[in-house]
């Protein structure tokens, strides 16, 4: 299978990784060179993003939240996108919504926030979709560590497009492995009712393949029950986007040639007689 998590693709990049290469349930691999998903691009130099517009990068969907792109930008002035790439901020969550935090503030770091996740904000996926369907070209879908929010709308892309779960599942392990901290920065505390700084935890490699094989399960769990063009009809967007997105990470197909016959097509003065009567007759002139 292709698609290897290659840090270095763009100088700078953070868990990047092209989302072509990966099995189709119907036969074929997605297309490369279309999707691309990853962190934060913050730490990408000039350097970098001249190779993601050499590699044909044409719009940025950014899917955090107004004031995680704050902070960045503050951490790192100067660090955004070049003009001619076409960048839409569309974000996946309310971080302020009591319910979203009471539900999905335990597990922001694991496939059990998608389904209550998407459930509650239709209308923040609808805007996702539409910004990836009407990108000039290629894209790039990031957010802050290109794990879980990333995971979530490529694993509802891939999955429109027909790739098989089980190479959703590995996508999504890789990117979780390719992470380059263990959800550090700041947590929700439950008991608390608050976001809080978060260190992040040490994890051995029993630990880390443990917290995978959970994550796997439940993101499998997910996508069994998942009818990603019925969710998107319901989120509100319409049939020729839904269309496109299908078709995003698609080859064309190759028209099959017809075989030749294996006898020449008679010319008309060698038909016999009765074949020749059969024949329509020429308009006059």
């Amino acid at each position: 299978m292709s698609n290897p998590v290659n840090l270095q693709a763009w100088d700078g990049a953070v868990n990047l990784r092209d989302l072509g290469g990966l099995p189709l349930e119907d036969g074929g691999t997605t297309a490369s060179g279309r999707v691309w998903r990853s962190g934060a691009p913050e730490p990408m130099t000039p350097t970098g993003w001249a190779e993601a517009i050499d590699a044909g990068l044409t719009a940025v969907v950014d899917l955090r939240n107004a004031a995680e792109v704050k902070q960045a930008r503050a951490l790192m002035p100067g660090a955004v996108p070049p003009r001619e790439l076409v960048t839409r901020h569309t974000p996946t969550e309310d971080p302020g919504d009591p319910h979203f935090l009471e539900t999905c503030g335990p597990w922001l770091d694991h496939p059990r926030s998608y389904a209550p996740n998407i459930a509650m904000y239709p209308h923040l996926f609808a805007g996702v979709f539409r910004a990836v369907a009407d990108a000039p070209g290629p894209v790039l879908v990031h957010c802050a560590a290109g794990r879980d929010r990333t995971g979530m709308i490529t694993a509802l892309l891939l999955s429109l497009t027909g790739v098989e779960h089980r190479a959703i599942a590995e996508d999504y392990e890789r990117a979780f492995r390719g992470t380059t901290h263990r959800g550090g920065g700041v947590a929700y505390d439950v008991e608390r009712g608050a976001w809080v700084e978060h260190r992040g935890e040490t994890w051995t490699a029993r630990q880390l393949d443990e917290r995978v094989g959970e994550r796997r399960a439940a993101l499998l769990e997910w996508l069994a029950d998942l009818d990603p063009v019925a969710y998107l009809r319901y989120a509100g967007l319409d049939e020729e986007r839904i269309t496109r997105l299908r078709g995003l990470l698609r080859r064309p197909r190759l028209r099959s040639v017809p075989e030749p016959t294996s006898e020449p097509t008679p010319r008309w003065d060698a038909l016999s007689s009765p074949q020749r009567a059969a024949r329509p007759a020429a308009p006059a002139s």
